[in-house]
């Protein structure tokens, strides 16, 4: 077996180079059929998820003319750019502020989708910082402001909560008072009747 090494400068693509590839890319992804399981678009109860047909004289196993097309290898896109972006950078995930890695030139930042939305500001700030792309978000600055509005309105609706809280623990503590109240004017006349019973009983 040999192995041939490449040397960084074949190794790397030139820019037009690249930008050609891409555009050949977008257009064969534009033909690209959409592929679903055989009769899936027939019956309620199959699921559109691709699945290999696999019947004796499935039509589309045999590919053949007129019925739905199957993947095969002839839809895959170039090798030299199989894994990059449609920008022509190499995402890189990032769903914490430890992780940061990034090369500028060659990578972009995808955020992940379980972060939450107050670590999903930070991230994106400090990207914004460092100057490095974010690939999965269009406008940096729509999008903080998009979060700031949403983190705002989820304080606001924090305070009321506990403003709610508030209020129902001094109507308890009030009703509280109220009841202690009654109950002390209820022992004393309790109290009076008893020793008026007393009095009663010694008279007689």
């Amino acid at each position: 077996m040999v192995v041939i090494l490449l040397s960084k400068t074949e190794s790397r693509l030139n820019k037009m180079e690249l930008k050609e590839l891409l555009d050949i890319r977008r257009k064969l992804k534009g033909k690209k059929p959409n592929f679903i399981r055989q009769d899936a678009h027939k019956k309620l109860g199959i699921k559109r998820k691709w699945r290999r047909s696999k019947g004796i004289q499935s039509k589309m196993r045999l590919k053949k003319k007129g019925y739905r097309r199957s993947p095969s290898q002839g839809y895959r896109s170039s090798v030299k750019i199989r894994s990059l972006h449609r920008s022509g950078l190499k995402p890189v995930l990032v769903a914490s502020l430890n992780n940061i890695k990034i090369k500028k030139e060659s990578e972009g930042a995808v955020i992940g989708n379980s972060v939450g939305l107050k670590k999903r500001y930070e991230i994106v700030k400090k990207l914004e910082e460092m100057q490095i792309k974010i690939l999965n978000i269009k406008d940096v600055k729509v999008y903080l402001k998009k979060i700031e509005d949403m983190l705002n309105v989820r304080k606001e609706e924090k305070k009321k909560l506990k403003e709610k809280k508030e209020k129902k623990k001094q109507e308890k503590s009030k009703k509280g008072e109220k009841l202690s109240d009654k109950l002390t004017e209820e022992e004393k006349k309790k109290e009076e009747k008893k020793k008026k019973d007393k009095l009663l009983t010694k008279k007689t």
